[in-house]
């Protein structure tokens, strides 16, 4: 039986009627059935020259296009339309990609997008030095801890790994991710977007109906807030 989210009708009708807020939570409510997929369709790969980060990128794009095209007055489920649909767009986008081209690209995007991003915050009007490197500091701390999760998922493949630093980085990890959900709204959608799912600002843009600048903006905006709460934390608990 398909899951559902709480109030789904509701954010259908809302969202079919323009209501954005209602839309960019029926993608985020289904990122983790597009991650599944991707995530399928990986594990059985034949080509080994795409990494994960390229299925999920795929992946997102079908389920937003899935979310854009869907009609639930027709009477198929979400879920079921949107997987043929994101099954595809992975389809499309490796048989697009010519080996590590478009891959190298948008990584390259993605990294002048943060590049970009710390910029604005060294440049920022009333912060020391020491604030400013903060910042950027936790700009690499998201990648560190968001970008490959499934780093500490299987600590039996590594057993040179010390098991107590490794459980201390599940724990820092899941820290990361706590403050990264009390995030404002548009925060938040920025962070997992261009984190958890590899996409770059132009297409966050697209998707939230913003601009590039303004996307920067939020995501500056988001690592002085996770700068902020992390200060807190750590004021509050000497394990952090």
């Amino acid at each position: 039986m398909e899951t559902m989210l709480s109030g789904e009708s509701a954010l259908w009708t809302a969202c079919k009627s323009g209501d954005a807020a209602a839309r960019e939570r029926l993608i985020e409510g289904h990122l983790v059935y597009a991650r599944t997929l991707a995530a399928r369709m990986y594990a059985g790969r034949i080509d080994h020259d795409l990494e994960f980060e390229d299925y999920l990128q795929f992946a997102t794009i079908g389920l937003i296009e899935s979310v854009d095209r869907y009609e639930p007055g027709l009477g198929a489920q979400f879920r079921t339309f949107a997987s043929h649909r994101i099954n595809g767009a992975i389809l499309n986008g490796i048989e697009n990609m010519s080996e590590k081209r478009v891959q190298i690209s948008t990584r390259k995007r993605i990294e002048a997008d943060r590049r970009d991003s710390a910029a604005a915050a060294l440049s920022g009007a009333g912060l020391d030095v020491f604030q400013k490197l903060a910042e950027v500091a936790v700009s690499l701390a998201m990648g560190f801890f968001l970008e490959q999760p499934e780093s500490y998922e299987n600590l039996d493949a590594h057993p040179h790994v010390n098991l107590y630093s490794s459980l201390e980085m599940q724990q820092l990890q899941q820290r990361v991710q706590d403050l990264v959900h009390n995030l404002p709204q548009k925060e938040k959608m920025v962070v997992k977007y261009h984190y958890l799912n590899q996409v770059p600002f132009t297409e966050i843009a697209g998707i939230m109906g913003l601009t590039k600048g303004r996307v920067s903006q939020i995501h500056t905006n988001a690592l002085a807030l996770l700068r902020k709460a992390m200060k807190s934390v750590r004021t509050s608990d000497v394990a952090w």
